[in-house]
């Protein structure tokens, strides 16, 4: 039996993140917003949390171009949801990417206007003083605000009403999100909360903190 190369299995036609990006380049917006949500659930159920975060952020990304914000408000919010757990079960093997897991969890929390955005600041801020105890709030605040984009504002005279079976695959998605049964199995806090002590110190060693 052959073996698929890298190339291979990238380019192949049943590849759900190819097709969609094949479908967003030629205009199908639609398509490329099926393929992106069959992704991430795909993704999520395989625990790759920031290919999840992504295809649904691109998905809401086709919903604007097509014109319809509120339904890309709703992945954007999803997508910041998941960049923020992908956070927590990345904290004690690398802080490097939990922080930038906070950073695009703010960004997209920014663009559904989520006051959630509020909530991943603070993260951000606490956890970037852990790795350098002499930076000041205030910078690290305006660094992350630098990433903060402008909330996406629906219009409901003007907005397209998009396909119902799209709508019922965005619906479901983010209905199972919340109910976790797009997860294979319990996320367990202890993985998170592993890397802290009783006294809010860390057990991080050089390697989560530089990895």
């Amino acid at each position: 039996m052959q073996v698929k190369t890298w190339l291979q299995r990238l380019t192949d036609e049943s590849n759900l993140w190819f097709n969609a990006i094949k479908a967003e380049d030629e205009g199908h917006f639609e398509s490329a917003i099926s393929y992106f949500m069959r992704d991430a659930e795909k993704c999520i159920k395989q625990r790759s949390l920031v290919r999840a975060a992504l295809s649904c952020s691109c998905a809401a990304n086709c919903l604007v171009l097509m014109g319809a914000r509120s339904p890309a408000r709703t992945l954007y919010s999803e997508a910041g949801s998941i960049y923020l757990e992908n956070s927590e079960v990345v904290m004690s093997e690398s802080i490097r990417e939990a922080l930038w897991s906070l950073e695009e969890a703010f960004e997209n929390y920014a663009l559904a206007g989520n006051t959630d955005a509020d909530i991943v600041r603070e993260r951000y801020i606490k956890l970037a003083a852990r790795i350098s105890p002499f930076s000041k709030r205030g910078q690290t605040s305006i660094a992350l605000e630098s990433r903060k984009a402008e909330s996406i504002k629906p219009d409901p005279k003007k907005e397209p009403k998009i396909p119902e079976g799209l709508a019922s695959e965005i619906e479901n998605f983010v209905k199972a999100r919340a109910s976790g049964t797009t997860s294979e199995g319990p996320f367990d806090p202890r993985y998170v909360m592993k890397s802290l002590n009783m006294n809010g110190g860390s057990r991080l060693d050089e390697k989560s903190i530089v990895s």
